[in-house]
């Protein structure tokens, strides 16, 4: 793979190059592939699950008897457009050169495809005739079906698996839920960046895909690895960083791969050849100025309770009683009810999380550039 002159990529997998640890966790979905088992992937956003998946897929590249197929869900907006694009997915995984491919297609004429091409990147893109209500069930489960039949074992990962609880068709969960147990070759990892939507999904008792996944919950790369991986990237391209550069830039992103990555990314732009403390506080300030018009235009979609309340959650960092009498007389934020408000509509928004996978669970801001400009300011 080709050397990139900037090494800390923003939005795409590389290669292992430029992807820094998660050994263990590659390690144990290997192990759940390997063994045939549906994985849950838990993940807050940005926090690099798509890049890990992607990153496991490409340790099975050389491996002709493992297919990986890739989709992110998250533009479907319902059970048609869901099936369309895990049609276009398959289709492009497997070229009709091969024999299998000559099989692929000839399954998907049974469905009357229209293909179109990408403008950009020439790839095909397929929609199947599916009229009935009978045929928006069951032409997945032929799909599936087919493919589990045939002298490959497939890897399905289905990015942004939430959004399918907002499909018209109620009954979606039921219909993937059934299609997906009768498969005996097929792996499928779910994952979402949505954690509530995600554990209603896989963790309620009362709904299809309870108890049918290993759960597996991505947490934050060790520090220490994290700046091994960043000096060793900048000593690769002829450049030095201090130690005080590294532990600021960790500390000021929170360990929080989308931020790291950014940040450096930034920093390695400046062309500096040995980078100081004040070099990364520089670029801090930089990021903030120029993410600036976007954090008013956030201001502007709030209320001014619920800015109030964004700002004091920022500047805490972690909330862990955000209705306590302290907390409010504090930041002058009202009454409880009024806090409670502003943290559902602020949770629904998604510029906070509510982290529950702790000992003592927190509130805090999801963007940690914006956290830190509402420090700053």
């Amino acid at each position: 793979m080709k050397s990139l002159l900037n090494p800390f990529p923003l939005g795409v997998y590389n290669g292992p190059e430029y992807f820094c640890n998660r050994s263990a966790e590659v390690k144990e979905i290997n192990q759940m592939i390997n063994h045939g088992a549906n994985i849950a992937l838990f993940a807050i956003r940005r926090l690099g699950k798509t890049g890990l998946i992607h990153h496991v897929f490409n340790g099975h590249k050389s491996n002709k008897k493992t297919a990986c197929i890739y989709v992110d869900i998250l533009a479907t907006r319902n059970i048609a457009e869901f099936t369309n694009l895990i049609a276009t997915a398959v289709y492009n995984k497997f070229p009709q050169q091969n024999t299998l491919g000559k099989k692929i297609s000839e399954l998907f004429k049974r469905f009357r495809p229209t293909i179109t091409f990408d403008e950009l990147s020439g790839t095909p893109s397929l929609s199947l005739t599916i009229d009935t209500k009978t045929q928006k069930e069951n032409t997945i489960g032929q799909i599936f079906q087919f493919l589990d039949k045939q002298k490959v074992k497939v890897v399905f990962a289905i990015d942004e698996f939430q959004q399918i609880l907002e499909y018209p068709e109620s009954n979606t969960e039921a219909i993937l839920r059934t299609q997906i147990q009768q498969l005996k070759n097929t792996t499928f990892i779910f994952c979402g960046s949505n954690q509530k939507m995600m554990h209603q999904i896989f963790n309620s008792a009362k709904r299809p895909f309870f108890g049918s996944c290993s759960n597996l919950n991505l947490g934050y790369i060790d520090e220490k690895d994290y700046q091994s991986f960043i000096k060793k990237k900048f000593n690769q391209r002829q450049r030095t960083i201090d130690d005080e550069a590294l532990d600021f830039i960790c500390r000021w992103t929170c360990l929080h791969t989308f931020y790291t990555q950014h940040f450096c990314h930034t920093l390695f732009n400046k062309n500096k050849v040995h980078s100081t403390l004040k070099d990364v506080r520089e670029t801090a300030i930089d990021i903030l100025n120029l993410n600036e018009g976007i954090y008013f235009q956030y201001k502007n979609l709030l209320t001014a309770a619920q800015w109030n309340l964004l700002r004091a959650i920022a500047c805490e960092e972690h909330v862990y009683q955000p209705q306590s009498k302290l907390f409010i007389e504090k930041y002058k934020l009202g009454t409880p009810a009024l806090v409670k408000r502003g943290l559902d509509a602020l949770l629904e928004k998604e510029m906070i999380f509510y982290q529950s996978g702790v000992e003592k669970p927190y509130y805090e801001v999801y963007d940690k550039f914006l956290m830190r400009w509402l420090q700053y300011k």
